[in-house]
């Protein structure tokens, strides 16, 4: 039996970020890093929660070692 993923374990490109970041007012672009770092910390937490149960074929379905994905998981939300 395969685990359950919900949402979606992916980085944003420097041009995603400068696209996001380089539109609008400078409130927008607070508001855009918030919902950012947001993102970044429940994509992060659901991982370590749901790691355990990833196999490895999961996880190279992802594109990623153990390792990595422990790496990931560690990193502070501001970190892409």
């Amino acid at each position: 039996m395969s685990p359950k993923i919900n949402g979606s374990y992916r980085r944003y490109s420097n041009d995603e970020l400068l696209a996001l970041f380089g539109a609008g007012s400078r409130r927008s672009g607070l508001f855009a890093l918030v919902a950012l770092w947001s993102r970044r910390w429940r994509i992060r937490r659901q991982m370590a929660r749901d790691l355990p149960s990833f196999n490895e074929a999961v996880l190279e379905d992802f594109g990623m070692s153990r390792q990595e994905a422990l790496g990931e998981i560690d990193k502070p939300f501001w970190r892409a």
